[in-house]
């Protein structure tokens, strides 16, 4: 005896392939470019609030320095009898005037915590900058008179120093606070043997470097 299957029937679906419209790609397309609007707004507010908290730190650094002098007659770091006048924990310091060696920068940062004049917390003797890097101070620098803080990613001996920062944000802070000029007043870019980079040209900043080579310095006297 024969059985007879019944055979299942196939349906076949046509699909449909529908595209997007011109509507819908043109939204697509202002959505993305709102998003990516945004989002470098967003970085840039951010830099902006991370260099005006560095303008800050100067400041503050600047005012403690000064009082400090005004205090004691001598500059953070160089005062002989800090152990007697401040703290037993301190070094003293040689009466020379000026700062110079990495000893004598750390010197500097001690004296004026332990006076109670700056509350920031210092990392391997400095504190450090809302950026990133060290402050540390040197004077007559690169044949600059006076004495300056230097904001940089890192030092050895005091006298050489790593960048920290594009030229951007440099001019930034240069035009924030002092004259925009890299070469004059009481906000400089170190340059030459003392820094790497080409954060500046000449007596001009360099905005064609997009890398981090700038190393600054700021007047305290």
């Amino acid at each position: 005896m024969t059985e007879i299957w019944p055979t299942k029937s196939r349906l076949v679906l046509k699909k449909v392939n529908k595209g997007f419209s011109l509507v819908e790609i043109a939204i697509a397309v202002l959505v993305i470019s709102l998003i990516a609007t945004f989002s470098l707004k967003g970085k840039e507010l951010i830099r902006t609030a991370r260099l005006r908290a560095v303008i800050e730190q100067v400041e503050t650094f600047r005012i403690a320095a000064n009082s400090f002098a005004e205090k004691y007659g001598a500059i953070p770091g160089d005062l002989q009898n800090a152990k007697e006048l401040i703290s037993e924990s301190l070094e003293n310091g040689s009466g020379s005037g000026e700062i110079l060696s990495k000893e004598d920068a750390k010197r500097f940062w001690s004296h004026l915590s332990k006076s109670g004049l700056i509350s920031a917390e210092l990392v391997n003797g400095y504190p450090v900058s809302k950026i990133g890097g060290y402050f540390s101070v040197s004077s007559n620098i690169n044949g600059k008179p006076g004495t300056w803080l230097v904001l940089s990613k890192g030092t050895g001996d005091n006298r050489s120093f790593s960048g920290i920062m594009t030229t951007e944000s440099a001019y930034y802070i240069d035009r924030s606070m002092d004259n925009g000029l890299p070469t004059e007043g009481d906000v400089q870019i170190l340059k030459g043997q003392y820094a790497s980079g080409e954060c500046i040209v000449g007596s001009k900043y360099n905005f064609k470097n997009k890398n981090e080579d700038c190393v600054l310095l700021f007047r305290i006297w």
